[in-house]
């Protein structure tokens, strides 16, 4: 008996950097991608989703076997193979997006917050006290360090989002012949209102799971479980987890929106319009059932996203990953200051954070010439280098990335000028 609990409790800590991943990708910002495309194409975005699980899947079985076979991170690659410029570049544009999503992450999870407070308080709390309470909450957890304790925290948060989304959608079931209808490859038509472009809606959808993020995360939890050459078939293992979780629960979360938001032609330009989706199957408790999920979801976001910058920077100047060190703790409770900061000043949580999903669609083709050249280059890889059936799918991923970067471009400036 001890034994199959020790084999079981293997099977699960050889899964859990998997379930990270979901935890980080399927957050705040793929619920309201996915929610939002729901809302206002109904389930015709699905193909998309499926493609850009399937293109995940790949990568980050790719990028784990260049970090298997090298023990480096892929900023630390690209440092080193490719120039330390270009490396400094992607740790600064990433940067920059990691701040806007903890914003606009931020903003999400006080919002909802600040709707539930309503219910039982008279006056009810103000987003900003709950922007400012949540972050030091973060904060407090992030300067621990202890990735471990992240990951068994994030599987919980995954949990209960799969729970409250994929509940939802087997009540609001449309029917298989619509499931398949949306799997079928095809563009929909430009839908009007909304305070977002349907180009930047269409690419944040991409961006939020063909995340570039996603890859440079899972370098270095590959480099900290000391995988080897042994190890590709339980890494390949852990990588088809994720990237079938991170399928089924953003499915879930579209075919719930179209089955509600979208036969009710609401736009979800207020994050409070995600209520509906639940009320099928929590009814009078639809808004607690919300507010514990999206406060889950925002929590797997918001975590991994503020760890990311002090993770990037160990990764360029080639050190361990950690955030034990007072000048780690320093950049965390800055990022957590400037992130709440930006609560208060005001703005659309929905926006910023559909606009910070563009912007990774628009960096991933640039990240994505890196990986091709690292896992290409002999001298790099050796024996375990890219084989031609490698070249053929990198190649089509590339110029779907590219027309996806390009609707991304195009969209932002749309509402950038609007």
């Amino acid at each position: 008996m001890e034994s199959r609990l020790s084999a079981a409790r293997n099977a699960i800590a050889a899964l859990l950097p998997g379930i990270f991943l979901i935890g980080y990708n399927v957050g705040t910002g793929s619920i309201t991608a996915m929610s939002k495309a729901g809302a206002i194409f109904g389930t015709d975005l699905l193909w998309a989703v499926l493609l850009s699980c399937l293109i995940t899947y790949y990568l980050m079985s790719l990028c784990s076997r260049f970090t298997i076979v090298t023990g480096m991170t892929l900023i630390a690659g690209i440092k080193t193979y490719i120039h330390p410029t270009i490396a400094l570049f992607f740790l600064l544009v990433l940067g920059g997006i990691i701040l806007s999503a903890l914003i606009g992450v931020l903003g999400i999870v006080a919002d909802v917050l600040a709707v539930w407070s309503a219910t039982w308080s008279t006056t009810g709390v103000s987003r900003n006290i709950w922007a400012m309470g949540t972050a030091g909450l973060v904060f407090a957890l992030a300067a621990t360090g202890d990735t471990g304790r992240f990951e068994k925290l994030l599987a919980a948060f995954v949990a209960t989002m799969a729970i409250a989304f994929i509940g939802t959608m087997i009540i609001e079931f449309p029917g298989f012949a619509t499931i398949g209808a949306g799997l079928l490859p095809s563009i929909p038509e430009v839908a009007d209102s909304g305070d977002n472009s349907p180009l930047v809606i269409v690419a944040g959808l991409v961006g939020t799971t063909v995340s570039v993020f996603v890859l440079v995360i899972r370098t270095g939890l590959v480099q900290e479980k000391a995988w080897g050459v042994e190890d590709f078939s339980t890494e390949r293992r852990d990588a088809r987890v994720s990237a079938t979780l991170m399928f089924v629960i953003s499915a879930a979360v579209m075919i719930t929106a179209a089955a509600t938001l979208h036969e009710q032609g609401i736009q979800l330009n207020r994050i409070a319009d995600i209520i509906p989706m639940l009320e099928p199957v929590f009814g009078s408790f639809a808004l607690a059932a919300f507010v514990v999920g999206v406060v889950a979801a925002g929590l797997s976001s918001h975590l991994p996203n503020l760890l990311v910058i002090p993770w990037i920077i160990d990764d360029y100047r080639g050190l361990p990953r950690t955030t034990h060190s007072k000048e780690k703790r320093v950049l965390l409770l800055g990022l957590s200051l400037l992130s709440a900061l930006g609560v208060t000043l005001g703005g659309s949580p929905v926006f910023l954070m559909l606009v910070s999903q563009a912007c990774i669609a628009v960096v991933l083709p640039a990240l994505l010439s890196c990986v091709i050249y690292l896992t290409s280059a002999t001298t790099v890889m050796g024996q375990w280098r890219n084989r031609p059936r490698d070249f053929l799918i990198l190649a089509a991923i590339l110029a779907f990335a590219c027309y996806m970067s390009a609707q991304g471009i195009e969209g932002l400036i749309a509402d950038l000028s609007s």
